[in-house]
């Protein structure tokens, strides 16, 4: 995305607020067509970028490089995102936000281990007095 497409988004989402209007519909989407006009050309250029690397890296016997741009250019895994939801149920994304939560959510089981282990010593105790259960 160039600093162009990414001003044009700008004016789109500035346009959307007044897209209940005749004039406001009408520029927004304008605007919308030139976005996504821009993006399909920007995405374009890029692919061929690729495709020019990969042949330049063949044509100079680089074959690792043209394997490694393959393969991230045909890589379908799927990035996760990573959140979690706080105490209070709102969602976190800030990774030292996440670490915290981790760490109090961690110490937490680590304070109940003690019960925990008793229940878990119980449950064995009942299940060995009953034999032929299966667990």
């Amino acid at each position: 995305m160039t600093d162009e497409i990414l001003a044009l988004c700008d004016i789109r989402r500035s346009l959307k607020k007044r897209k209940k209007e005749s004039e406001g519909s009408k520029q927004y989407r304008e605007t919308n067509v030139k976005v996504k006009r821009s993006i399909k050309e920007a995405t374009e250029k890029w692919i061929e970028y690729q495709c020019e690397d990969i042949e330049n890296s063949l044509k100079y016997n680089n074959c690792n490089k043209a394997y490694k741009i393959v393969k991230e250019l045909t890589d379908t895994k799927q990035a996760r995102a990573i959140t979690i939801e706080s105490k209070e149920g709102k969602c976190l994304t800030q990774e030292k936000e996440i670490l915290e939560r981790w760490t109090d959510s961690a110490l937490s089981y680590i304070h109940m281990w003690p019960q925990i282990k008793t229940q878990m010593c119980w449950t064995c105790l009942h299940h060995q007095a009953m034999p032929g259960t299966v667990f």
